[in-house]
């Protein structure tokens, strides 16, 4: 990453140093909004996944046997 004064070099102006700034400020903004919407949009999804899973008429083995995930215990 360098010193602050090193990685202010790599701009030819100012005003272009500004102007990086002023959109990574933008960016974290947004992106930590996007962040927050989609996490509530997540929950807001999986929220009526999670209660109706708890009313599915097998167990999880039965359902893990039926697609070919869990072998039967063997005696």
């Amino acid at each position: 990453m360098g010193t602050p004064e090193e990685w202010a070099s790599a701009f030819p102006s100012k005003r272009d140093l500004k102007e990086r700034l002023e959109f990574i400020r933008l960016y974290v903004s947004c992106s930590s909004k996007t962040r927050t919407e989609f996490s509530e949009n997540r929950l807001s999804l999986l929220t009526p996944s999670l209660k109706s899973s708890k009313s599915f008429p097998i167990s999880r083995e039965e359902y893990l046997r039926l697609k070919g995930e869990l072998r039967a215990k063997k005696d």
